[in-house]
């Protein structure tokens, strides 16, 4: 069942872009406050960089499922209980306080179930875009829909780390609850097409099934979208997973700088994300698909001007702009070509799997995070006096993956 509106903001993509903003801004602010409070508790920088890194697993883990959810069930109905889950979650929480909730593992619980919650969210929003827009305002809606994504993810751990300064840990609680109550009574008034699908086997079976499905789609017979995810994930771990492990490194260890430089430095850098959803939905005529290889070796020029910064020996400042630049750069055109790659997805994939294929598209770019985290963050400390080196390592990678994408996006149709 499709909607029949002509308008981008409608109704009910308002309602949903609404729910949206509130949902992700605290989600996001709380999945950097409580690894933040682990670090308080614990006094282990260790542990809160591992934690930091095991919070991704559960969103990958449960995306493709979420797709799954999505497609086969009624999206006002989990948007729905996803929000009221999470006010529940925090409520329990809440609760406990000053009994369980000071001890790592609670914490580390509560995270985790926040995490689940959000990759059943996640690809349940995306896959109602298409229902609530017409087809050729897909590219603008999913731009506003990456543009709040990544809004969220630049300002949510700034905000948080103010607010935790500022008053502490349950506040920041109490008003999360409050903003979930709150989005699970807006979403009741969401109205999102549904088709009913027939529920003849096992959960199991048809879980398996639909699996089965989507992979078949994306190797078999929508072979192009299966591609530009592998390249989305090729090429996410030497860029966008490289500069946010690296910069923290490049700007306190390397260039001896304080913490609000570096805040100033990964502000921008994210900024470049937010600046990519806006140019998407404002230039969608000029921004092909077709041509997004193009923009990976811009992404790859930016790391060598990064790289080559350290090399030439320039000024402390002069460095810093450099790289706090490219890694603006960076973010904004990788922005740029996952939301196409997610509109093409969208267009081309059945309504019965659009869900599928989104999830398992951005749930394999999310994939790349934690990997080239956790290779860049080992280069970083064995290369420490060789920052440049690494830098050149990633430009490598990046320009054997441009080079090999050229094809692909060229021929798409």
């Amino acid at each position: 069942m499709e909607q029949t509106t002509t308008k981008l903001w409608n109704r009910n993509f308002s309602l949903l872009m609404t729910v949206q903003i509130l949902a992700f801004f605290v989600n996001t602010t709380l999945s950097f406050v409580l690894p933040l409070h682990i670090l308080y508790i614990s006094g282990s920088p260790a542990l809160f960089g591992t934690i930091l890194a095991l919070a991704g697993i559960p969103l990958i883990m449960m995306t493709p499922l979420g797709g799954i959810i999505a497609d086969r069930g009624k999206k006002k109905r989990i948007i729905f209980w996803m929000d009221f889950s999470t006010t529940i979650v925090i409520t329990l929480y809440m609760l406990l306080s000053g009994f369980f909730t000071d001890v790592v593992p609670i914490v580390i619980a509560k995270l985790l179930a926040l995490n689940v919650i959000q990759g059943i969210y996640m690809p349940t929003t995306m896959a109602s875009v298409r229902f609530l827009v017409p087809k050729e305002k897909l590219v603008p809606a999913n731009a506003v829909a990456g543009m709040i994504f990544s809004l969220a993810n630049a300002t949510g751990p700034a905000i948080g780390t103010i607010l935790y300064a500022r008053f502490n840990l349950f506040p920041i609680l109490a008003g999360s609850g409050v903003i979930f109550a709150i989005v699970s009574i807006m979403d009741l008034f969401l109205r999102i097409p549904h088709e009913e699908q027939k529920k003849t086997i096992k959960v199991s079976r048809m879980i398996k099934n639909d699996l089965s499905r989507s992979i078949r789609f994306l190797t078999k017979e929508k072979t192009a979208i299966g591609k530009l995810a592998i390249i989305l994930f090729l090429f996410t771990i030497p860029s966008v997973a490289m500069i946010i492990v690296g910069l923290p490194v490049l700007v306190t260890k390397t260039l001896a700088m304080d913490m609000q430089l570096l805040a100033i430095s990964q502000a921008v850098v994210m900024g470049g994300g937010l600046l990519g959803g806006i140019l998407v939905g404002n230039l969608e005529k000029k921004l092909t698909l077709n041509k997004a290889h193009r923009l990976l070796w811009v992404c790859t020029a930016a790391a060598f001007a990064a790289g080559l910064v350290f090399v030439t020996g320039a000024f402390p400042w002069l460095t810093f702009l450099v790289i706090t630049a490219s890694g603006f750069i960076i973010l904004l055109t990788t922005q740029i070509v996952l939301i196409g790659v997610i509109a093409y997805a969208q267009l081309e994939s059945p309504p019965e799997i659009v869900g599928k294929v989104s999830a398992v598209v951005m749930s394999l770019a999310l994939a790349a995070y934690p990997v080239g985290q956790f290779i860049f963050g080992m280069l970083f400390e064995r290369l420490a006096g060789l920052p440049y080196l690494v830098m050149f390592i990633a430009v490598s990678i990046s320009a054997v993956v441009a080079l090999g994408s050229r094809k692909h996006f060229k021929n798409l149709n």
